[in-house]
């Protein structure tokens, strides 16, 4: 007989993709409020962290590699929203860096399983669309990390930002670099803000192009599958 506890997991497993999409979703949606209602963001760490952790439900071939990332991500997780030298949930830039590290792991793991269907299901669907908001998200906060270890990385309506640019506003350019939207409001004016601005630019299109593409033949090779008596 299953425990609740296993049961619980057995249910996480089988819905790892749905509970990383509401959780990247919630992470992103919680930025502007916070920033709206001037409260900390201690507490988008907090989601972020929580959404990092969820990335680590997908399986892994090794059990024994599985648990050992699934235990260095907590570690990472609670070390960096530990209250040392400051509030819960105050994570530093250092933090921010690793965080953004293995959600690109986590990413390109989400990539190789979407591409590795052979038909177009909600499992694939949503591990594709993870990955792209996994990037979007924790590029976000590698943007913050940037601007603070070179200060003015990034200008504000010309001028550099007081106090360096906060993790909901990072999440944002993030997004609207990804897009190739280009509104302009905050400019990467260094060397290395511009390349990593050129890199999210161009993945975010390639992405977009090669996934369409796959999905889109996936489709029209069922149709004949389905046709099949």
């Amino acid at each position: 007989m299953r425990t609740p506890f296993a049961t619980a997991l057995r249910w996480l497993g089988r819905n790892r993709h749905v509970v990383l999409f509401f959780m990247l979703v919630a992470t992103i949606a919680l930025g502007p409020v916070l920033a709206a209602t001037g409260k900390s963001g201690h507490v988008l760490n907090i989601c972020l962290g929580l959404t990092l952790l969820a990335t680590t439900l997908a399986p892994m071939r090794d059990r024994t590699v599985a648990r050992a990332f699934f235990v260095f991500v907590m570690a990472t997780i609670l070390v960096g929203l530990a209250p040392i030298g400051g509030g819960v949930g105050d994570a530093g830039p250092a933090t921010l860096a690793l965080w953004s590290a293995i959600a690109l792991f986590a990413a390109a793991r989400a990539v190789r399983y979407a591409m590795s269907s052979r038909r177009v299901d909600m499992q694939h669907l949503m591990a594709a669309l993870n990955a792209y908001l996994l990037v979007g998200v924790f590029l976000g906060a590698l943007w913050a990390v940037v601007d603070h270890a070179w200060p003015g990385s990034v200008l504000s309506g010309g001028a550099p930002i007081a106090g360096g640019l906060a993790v909901p506003d990072g999440i944002y350019f993030s997004f609207v670099t990804l897009a190739t939207l280009g509104y302009g409001d905050i400019v990467p004016v260094t060397p290395v803000a511009r390349g990593i601005a050129v890199f999210e630019a161009v993945f975010g299109q390639l992405y977009l192009a090669v996934m369409v593409a796959r999905l889109v033949s996936l489709h029209i090779a069922a149709e004949p599958r389905d046709r099949t008596p």
